[in-house]
């Protein structure tokens, strides 16, 4: 049987931090910092899986549970932005040339943890097929419910959402506990990004940012981005009862 060196492959794990620069205590915990984030990335890709899974099967309370290790494990990324805050002045700056132009926004992983948790802009779903993102298999899934939850992106599809979510946080029932918990993915994930905008403009303030990016300014714009706009919306006109 595997040991525990073995098990979890740790001579390779290990040997993949390979600093470019001299400036080692700097640019390990960077290097460490983004390599850890991009392995909670593949956690979080594999639990909104499962959840889509979980709405596609009409099984709320499978999703509620996917969803919430999810929004774990995004507390853990927006914690882990202290080792970079921690960087010495100028500190960044040094490491800068061995990045040349890569950049975060490259990450590939991010961008399906984008696609799986909404639609893009104006996209729906093809009737007859399973969704490909969270917010589409809940307002399928609250169609097989019985809710009247039309997933294309106009006024009166809107509308009619807005009547339905209503009813279902009313209910208080699965339905609206799969609501809460992407309320809760799309508010870490809003953090997430306005921790790294912070983490930015404390390292190289509004200076150029790596890969072609604004920087800052870059970042400060998608981080008031939502996954999930309806819910968010629905639950200002919710009145506390009992």
């Amino acid at each position: 049987m595997a040991g525990y060196h073995e098990y979890l492959e740790l001579d390779q794990l290990l040997s993949l931090q390979r600093p470019r620069t001299g400036h080692l205590a700097t640019e390990l915990p960077f290097i460490v910092v983004h390599q850890v984030s991009e392995l909670w990335f593949k956690l979080i890709i594999e639990d909104l899986g499962g959840a889509l899974d979980a709405l596609d099967a009409d099984d709320a309370g499978a999703a509620v549970r996917r969803l919430s290790r999810v929004h774990e494990v995004e507390r853990l990324l927006i914690d882990q932005f202290v080792l970079i805050d921690r960087l010495p002045p100028g500190g960044f700056g040094a490491l800068r040339p061995a990045l040349g132009t890569a950049s975060a926004a490259e990450s590939r992983q991010f961008a399906v943890i984008e696609r799986l948790s909404c639609p893009p802009s104006g996209g729906t779903a093809p009737a007859g097929h399973p969704a490909e993102d969270l917010w589409t298999a809940l307002c399928l899934h609250a169609q097989r419910d019985g809710y009247e939850m039309p997933t294309e992106d106009t006024d009166k599809a809107a509308a009619q959402r807005a009547r339905s979510l209503l009813d279902i946080y009313w209910q208080a029932g699965p339905l609206a506990a799969v609501c809460e918990a992407l309320v809760d993915h799309d508010q870490a994930f809003c953090t997430w990004r306005q921790r790294h905008a912070m983490a930015v403009a404390r390292q190289i303030g509004n200076a150029p940012g790596t890969g072609g990016t604004s920087g800052l300014t870059y970042l400060e714009h998608r981080w008031t981005r939502r996954f999930y706009p309806d819910l968010w919306a629905i639950r200002a006109d919710l009145q506390i009862s009992g």
